[in-house]
């Protein structure tokens, strides 16, 4: 905005004040719902929206809840304006990707309308994840269905509050399709209660404001949120950045495929387009639909250039142009596709992409801050199940954790390693139940809760560590239900050099000594529990776990930024005490070495750093390996050239592929590389393998890249600066 005709001070008073009333809406869910998902996990969002309707506050418990809120309220919109009646009071539920933007149909929205002195203004949004949402899809997950009619009810915007309350015939018939209609019905009346919070408190700010300056400092706000975010694309280079990525098995028996989906991003001035393509849709629920893949893509954008310090509303969409592409692929599904995982398959593959893309193109920014926001990846999938069956209160449970999502690594970031148990990209407001939360409720034991070593992405920022936790069905003789995991063959990337994290996995353990442990007074710790330790499927629709079975999962860990020789040795010698990196993973990536007392044998370090060195390129580096000028970026542009950050050798011209150039690769198994390394990937027994490609300075012996593709693709592309729209080749 060029001039400030309004008062500065007023402006921002009002936008906190709005802000704070999604607060509060959220507060209301927590106080109201009784749900440990909502209570202590806090899988939920709430927002405030105007008539456009565009967001005026959003209280980012669950990030990509931005998708899901702004199109199930443009449905709504246009129903009204097509001839619906509105009354104070009224309310819609949403579940339904394909026809009202929902993130999956376990994620239940109620959306209902703000009204002042009799004039509608917008919209109040309230989202959280519900125990269940009926047919084969335990907890909303359906990894058995062919066809989205197979996996639960399903709700386009429908109207059943009417002054404030569930219409009781709706009521009877939700109840009658769920598997725990007391928990759910009192989550819909918990959300029913967040938006009413939403209404008064916009009345008391519009009283206190006036509705002609509540008006115009909602438009001010979405101005200058879209302004900051105008001006941080601008320092982006014009060009053209591309990246792939594969969603894992499908879930049904027969082959184990890979989903391709790509993304283009064009940068052209202080605008983004993000043009998505994917293979066909698939009979699956790993199939993506428009809310999940504009809340995914935003969820991307906000972590690497808004999110902490640019404020939340309408005008972070007006920079940014999502393109899904053709309709028909999984990218942009259509009925009859399945979509119950929709947000944790693709969905959190597209979140990836994204930020694959921004990290290209924020390296090559001359703002120090921007090249500063380069990471390596979150995993972005989970290990989890939802199960169903008899508790030790003589009722039913169903059971869905969120705690693998939750307790996931987070990427390494250029200032710090990456978060432990940081949780997924969208997750910026949950949280991990207490494990005396579960067992209060349903029938199950927590053996452990523990960081998984080795399981950080290597660099010269380490990754997050993740969480590797067990529970035992305790109180029950069976209970059954789905197993699924999103991440266990392609794991999160790194950037710069770093390596991608260990990937998540699961699996149960069959006939435990769990009791006569416990009988003996002795803890179930993971070197004293016995029992069959059965491998499993990435997803499984029938996963039946009885007494003193065991359920362990581990998250995927953060992607490293930066060359793991860069890494100080202090700083790895201190993650040795730690117990956060094994001694062979020391040595083998670090070339950190320990004596046979465990002390720091330096002159074997020494040794060891430089055969690595000289292992990369095959021979003696000609020149030192130094830091590059910005923490993660290992190739810049110089002088026309693509040239490495550390020796500025020239790799290739700017306008072709560096790493088809001046650079030596070599390429692995990843799983079998991280076998080696002491990690964990999930080997998989069918074309195409994914393998990883690591790229070297020929001069320095500089990690370059270090990419994770499969057998079957030449290259991954390179950043084509100074093309794109207006911008000729």
């Amino acid at each position: 905005m060029a001039t400030r005709d309004y008062d500065v001070i007023a402006a921002e008073v009002h936008r906190k004040a709005l802000e704070n009333l999604t607060q509060e809406m959220a507060i209301t869910l927590v106080r109201t719902s009784g749900s440990p998902i909502v209570t202590d996990a806090k899988d939920f969002s709430t927002c405030l929206m105007d008539r456009k309707p565009e967001h005026l506050g959003f209280a980012a418990y669950v990030l990509f809840h931005l998708g899901s809120s702004l199109i199930g309220t443009q449905v709504i919109e246009e129903l009204v304006a097509g001839g619906h009646d509105l009354r104070p009071g009224d309310g819609w539920v949403v579940n339904d990707p394909h026809t009202g933007g929902a993130m999956h149909q376990g994620d239940v929205s109620i959306i209902m309308p703000t009204f002042y002195k009799g004039e509608h203004l917008g919209w109040s949004f309230a989202n959280m994840h519900v125990l269940d949402v009926g047919g084969v899809g335990i907890s909303g997950y359906a990894p058995g269905a062919h066809d989205v009619w197979q996996e639960g009810m399903l709700f386009p915007p429908v109207r059943i509050i009417r002054d404030g309350a569930i219409d009781q015939e709706w009521e009877h018939y939700i109840a009658a399709n769920v598997r725990a209609p007391g928990p759910v019905l009192n989550d819909i009346r918990s959300m029913i209660a967040a938006n009413n919070t939403a209404n008064t408190k916009l009345n008391q700010i519009v009283d206190e404001f006036g509705l002609e300056a509540h008006q115009q400092y909602c438009e001010i706000n979405k101005d200058l949120s879209e302004q900051v975010l105008r001006e941080r694309i601008a320092k982006i280079p014009d060009g053209v950045y591309e990246a792939v990525d594969w969603n894992e098995f499908d879930g049904h028996d027969g082959p184990d495929h890979l989903l391709e989906l790509r993304l283009k991003m064009e940068v052209d001035g202080s605008t983004l387009r993000l043009n998505y393509s994917g293979v066909p849709q698939v009979d699956a629920f790993v199939n993506s639909a428009k809310g999940a893949m504009y809340g995914s893509a935003m969820t991307g954008l906000m972590t690497m250039l808004t999110y902490g310090d640019l404020p939340i509303n309408g005008g972070i969409w007006r920079p940014v142009e999502v393109d899904l592409g053709e309709p028909g692929t999984i990218v942009n599904s259509v009925p009859p596709a399945p979509v119950s995982n929709a947000h944790s398959e693709v969905g959190m593959r597209a979140c990836k992409l994204v930020k694959d893309v921004l990290n290209q193109a924020l390296s090559l920014s001359d703002d120090p801050v921007l090249r500063g926001r380069v990471a390596g990846q979150c995993v972005d999938g989970f290990p989890a199940n939802a199960l169903f069956g008899a508790n030790q209160h003589g009722g039913t449970s169903v059971i869905f954790y969120i705690d693998n999502a939750s307790g996931a690594g987070g990427g390494a970031q250029s200032i710090q390693d990456g978060q432990d148990s940081y949780g997924l990209t969208c997750m910026t407001g949950c949280g991990i139940a207490d494990v005396e939360v579960h067992e209060a409720a349903d029938p199950v034991l927590f053996l452990w809760r523990r960081l998984v070593a080795n399981s950080g992405g290597p660099g010269q920022m380490r990754g997050g560590q993740s969480l590797d936790q067990a529970y035992a069905i305790h109180y029950s003789d069976s209970m059954a239900g789905p197993g699924f995991n999103a991440c266990a063959e392609v794991p999160p990337r790194g950037f710069g050099g770093g390596y991608p994290a260990s990937a998540g996995d699961w699996h149960p353990v069959r006939g435990t000594n769990v009791t006569a442990l416990l009988q003996a007074d002795r803890l179930a710790t993971p070197d004293r529990l016995e029992g069959v330790h059965e491998e499993a499927r990435n997803k499984v629709t029938h996963l039946s776990l009885g007494r003193d079975d065991v359920f362990i999962a581990r998250s995927g860990g953060g992607g490293g930024l930066g060359d793991p020789l860069l890494r100080s040795v202090e700083t790895v010698f201190e993650d040795l005490d730690a117990g956060y990196v094994t001694p062979a993973h020391a040595r083998a990536i670090y070339g950190v070495v320990l004596d046979d007392r465990g002390a720091l044998d330096e002159a074997a370090t020494a040794a060891r750093r430089k055969e690595i060195l000289r292992e990369r390129i095959g021979g003696e580096p000609e020149r030192e390996l130094r830091e590059p000028a910005s923490v993660g970026v290992a190739v810049v542009r110089d002088n026309g050239s693509w040239a490495c950050g550390s020796c500025a050798e020239t790799l290739a011209p700017s306008g072709d592929n560096w790493r088809q150039g001046n650079v030596v690769m070599a390429e692995y198994g990843i799983s079998e590389r991280y076998a080696e390394l002491e990690m964990r990937v999930r080997a998989r027994t069918e074309s195409p393998k994914v393998v990883l490609r690591e790229h070297f300075c020929p001069s320095c012996a500089h990690a370059l890249g270090v990419d994770v593709v499969t057998d079957d693709l030449e290259t991954l592309p390179s950043p084509q600066v100074g093309v794109g729209a207006g911008v000729p080749a």
